[in-house]
């Protein structure tokens, strides 16, 4: 049995309770935000990450091979919007901080709370396998060797921003393929000075790497894109253009008429507003997009998360960049494209996102065939309840604070302070957390404070 142990509730009050082992796979924003969290809940907690850093994503050059961190990258929501609840970001750094700064902000989030001796780097989480009567056995590998430790839980916070989704065209191509997770800037890990190469995908990634290539003297810069999507600038006159944007981090306050709305009304409600706020404030520059040669947006602006891009439109309107749709087909040093041109080229960059990969689960167990997971808050696989899954979501603002929120509630659950509801309302109200609209942070974060609620007064009641 784990050893009794001593937590303090949000009162600071004393709560005696037995402390489950927890093992947390991943030591980025996700993993760490869990572990601390855990922790400060009273269990026992190892964080576990294969790099000898943490910071995950955030870990230029990353020996780990994982990391997707590009040398001009920066984050596209502000630091208010970007924040854990408890740990802001110093008011003098940039609004939007680059990696070395988010980098910093991490590593100093562990210091303030002091749990570095729960984490150990270099150590791969090989796999998790449920035991037969309860908790996991966990394979660890460090310097070679092998070893296994029991768990009771298992949170799964090891990010999806790292298994290359590639894609392949018919043909063959003379120049050089690769995934922008590879790419660290116009030069490295393949000189594009005075080359062709055409950028797929126009997610956050894709946009910004075809802008500092374009800059960085390429002969000729393609963005090709099989589907569009709403692309909005980072500021409007200087000023972010989230600020005083409502409810977008976990912690916001809920207007009481939205509180009092059953979950997925004030859900669709928050869309519907959103998207004609969208629509009224950019859909004159979507059509510019349009005129330019991407394809047209989505008519519900958050079917997909919208890229931001504060120099895309300058670099399609000067011509250094130039839009094309998705490519048809590969003839060697050229590239045809499905509107029947075709065009040279010496270099084609892959912004085509990420698989969603859990490979020390089993298939049966993270089933993300379809790229996606259905769970009970975006947190709790239904069939399980001693395992969690923490950053895997779809916000319109942050992820890291969203990681928190959902480590609080798996903290609850592990303590005894909440109880899951029965079996039948868990697979009732289970449901794709990436295959969806994106979701509000701050609504979000009300469902969980609000399921948290529901389940304390279960148990109570019990």
């Amino acid at each position: 049995m784990p050893a009794q142990n001593t937590a303090k509730d949000e009162n600071n009050t004393p709560v005696s309770q037995q402390a489950a082992r927890v093992c947390v796979v991943g030591a980025g924003p996700s993993g760490l935000t869990t572990t601390k969290t855990l922790l400060a809940a009273g269990l026992n907690v190892d964080c576990y990450d294969m790099s000898p850093h943490i910071g995950g994503h955030w870990v230029i050059e990353n020996p780990n091979g994982k990391s997707s961190a590009y040398r001009s990258l920066r984050t596209n929501t502000t630091k208010r919007m970007s924040r854990f609840s408890d740990f802001d970001m110093p008011a003098d750094w940039p609004e939007f901080p680059t990696y070395d700064y988010v980098r910093t902000w991490l590593e100093a989030y562990v210091d303030a709370f002091g749990f570095r001796q729960n984490i150990s780097t270099n150590t791969d989480v090989v796999s998790a396998r449920p035991e037969t009567d309860g908790g996991w056995q966990v394979t660890l590998e460090h310097d070679g060797c092998r070893s296994k430790v029991f768990y009771d839980a298992v949170v799964a916070a090891s990010g999806s921003y790292w298994d290359q989704q590639l894609p392949t065209w018919p043909g063959h191509f003379d120049g050089t393929i690769f995934h922008a997770q590879d790419y660290l800037d116009p030069s490295a890990p393949h000189e594009t000075k005075g080359k062709n190469v055409i950028i797929v995908g126009v997610g956050n990634t894709g946009c910004e790497l075809a802008c500092e290539i374009a800059r960085a003297d390429a002969e000729n810069v393609y963005l090709s894109a099989r589907s569009g999507t709403w692309i909005m600038p980072k500021t409007i006159d200087g000023v972010p253009a989230a600020e005083g944007v409502p409810m977008n981090h976990p912690t916001d306050d809920i207007p009481l008429e939205l509180q009092r709305m059953p979950q997925d009304e004030r859900e669709l409600l928050l869309e519907n507003l959103a998207t004609q706020k969208i629509k009224e404030t950019y859909g004159e520059r979507m059509k510019q997009f349009e005129e330019l040669g991407l394809p047209a947006a989505p008519d519900r602006p958050l079917l997909k998360r919208p890229t931001m891009s504060q120099d895309l439109l300058e670099h399609l309107e000067k011509g250094d960049l130039r839009a094309m749709p998705a490519i048809a087909e590969l003839h060697g040093d050229h590239v045809a494209f499905e509107n029947g041109e075709t065009i040279k080229a010496e270099i084609i960059i892959a912004a085509t996102g990420y698989k969603l990969s859990y490979p020390y689960l089993s298939a049966d167990i993270a089933d993300t065939r379809q790229n996606d997971l259905t769970l009970f808050c975006g947190i709790v696989p239904p069939e399980r309840k001693d395992l969690f899954f923490v950053g895997v979501s779809r916000p319109s603002g942050a992820f890291w604070p969203v990681a928190e929120a959902q480590a609080k509630f798996v903290a609850a659950l592990l303590t005894g302070a909440y109880t899951l509801p029965n079996q039948d309302e868990l697979d009732q109200r289970s449901r794709p957390v990436l295959n969806r609209a994106a979701m509000s942070p701050g609504l979000y974060g009300f469902a969980l404070r609000e399921e948290l609620a529901r389940g304390t007064h279960h148990r109570e009641g019990a």
